[in-house]
């Protein structure tokens, strides 16, 4: 007993001690992050056809909309990266320490700021109105009117034709479909009650999204939904999230972009190059599918739906001088108070040296995303050889006319000379 009291004790020192050190001196090697997270709770994106709760009257705010709770869950997760940061960024906002991107919805934006109250509570040089302890703090996005074409980076729904192309054939392909029909059934059952089409599993994700939040909210849901929510549909929804990077070129295309921006960030720091000199922190307010598709082209996905507020850290560590490596977690549920658990790549250890993390992420980033996608056509061997018959012509012209240029001022030099071309007459 008594040898049973002195281990337990001694586990829970050790794991204190991994846990003060896993927020304090972290900030000792710390040189750069990226953080990606998932927008706060929000109301239903829209309802389903039958929904009992079809009224906006019955919801606090409109579909789609970040509600209280979001804003709470993302202003104390604000609060727990300055806890975890403390040490790292400076007090008070520094535009050239973060840099904030989001994709242009309510819920992501409004996240990004509400993250951005906790994490920059304002000092007494800051604070501009007595009663409001907040400080603006810019976030940058891009309009969806300029076109999605240009907002790759944080995909929802952004134009990527090439990527269609490889789901729509992901969704018919043979392992989909005898998923699909073997469980006929259930979907037949929930077209019926829902009145929604239910030909695919994003249909399924779709309802199951839905019931999820009307839960939530504490809504007595139909008697119909007990006989597959949450169970099995659940399953059918964090599948959805598997298929969104299903293979290689799935990844490339949508958790691509975001990957290969990170290592241009960690490149630019190793090579002093990094603009401004001093930035520490690159956030980014997206969305469930954005974190799925980023952790999937990492090769460290778990398949579940990320949850609200689930967050992606990124460090950049200087263990030694002129030691970079790279350190993975990964905050994937709810639960305000929980630190992110270490996520360790394929074929790396918790620590994995810079060189070796790019490396391993050399082949989900692409040179030309916008090609890849078939946004833009790449220039063909004809075009090519087009060009450069052209080029050649050019070229030959130019030449000529010099040429004949440099003969006439030849000849009109010789006569200036004194060196004239005179006639001989024939005898």
């Amino acid at each position: 007993m008594v040898w049973s009291t002195l281990a337990l004790s001694l586990a829970l020192f050790l794991c204190a001690s991994g846990e003060t050190e896993y927020l304090g001196n972290a900030n000792n090697t710390l040189r750069l992050v990226h953080m990606l997270y998932r927008h706060g709770d929000r109301t239903p994106v829209r309802p389903y056809p039958l929904d009992p709760y079809l009224n906006l009257t019955n919801w606090p705010v409109s579909w789609g909309q970040l509600t209280r709770e979001g804003k709470e869950r993302h202003f104390k997760l604000g609060q727990l990266n300055r806890e975890r940061y403390g040490g790292f960024l400076s007090e008070t906002y520094n535009p050239d320490e973060i840099y904030v991107r989001s994709t242009d919805v309510d819920r992501t934006l409004m996240s990004a700021e509400c993250h951005l109250a906790g994490l920059y509570q304002p000092n007494e040089n800051q604070t501009w109105h007595p009663d409001l302890a907040w400080q603006p703090i810019p976030v940058h996005t891009i309009a969806k009117e300029d076109g999605q074409s240009l907002n790759l980076l944080l995909v929802l729904e952004s134009e990527c034709p090439r990527y269609n192309e490889l789901l729509a054939e992901l969704n018919s392909a043979p392992d989909i479909r005898k998923r699909l029909d073997s469980n006929k059934e259930m979907l037949d059952y929930l077209a019926v009650h829902s009145g929604l089409n239910m030909t695919e599993i994003d249909d399924i994700e779709y309802l199951y999204d839905t019931l999820f939040i009307e839960d939530r909210f504490n809504m007595a849901l139909p008697e119909w939904t007990k006989k597959y929510f949450p169970i099995p549909m659940k399953d059918f929804s964090d599948f959805s999230f598997q298929m969104k990077a299903y293979n290689l070129e799935m990844q490339r295309l949508r958790g691509g972009p975001l990957v290969k921006e990170l290592v241009e960030h960690f490149h630019d720091y190793a090579q002093s190059k990094l603009t401004p000199p001093n930035r520490k922190l690159f956030m980014y307010s997206a969305h469930d599918v954005t974190v799925a598709t980023f952790l999937s082209a990492l090769n460290i996905f778990n398949g579940i739906q990320p949850p609200y507020a689930s967050m992606v850290l990124v460090e950049l560590h200087e263990l030694k001088p002129n030691n970079l490596s790279v350190q993975i977690l990964y905050k994937n549920v709810s639960d305000d108070g929980r630190n992110p658990q270490v996520l360790s790549l394929p074929g790396c250890t918790r620590f994995c040296p810079l060189d070796q993390f790019f490396q391993l992420v050399k082949n989900v980033t692409s040179d030309d995303i916008k090609v890849e996608c078939k946004l833009v056509k790449p220039a063909s061997t004809f075009d090519t050889m087009l060009v450069i018959s052209l080029l050649a012509s050019l070229s030959c012209l130019l030449l000529v006319a010099l040429l004949v240029i440099g003969a006439l001022w030849y000849r009109k030099v010789r006569q200036e000379n004194g060196y004239a071309y005179s006639t001989i007459q024939a005898e």
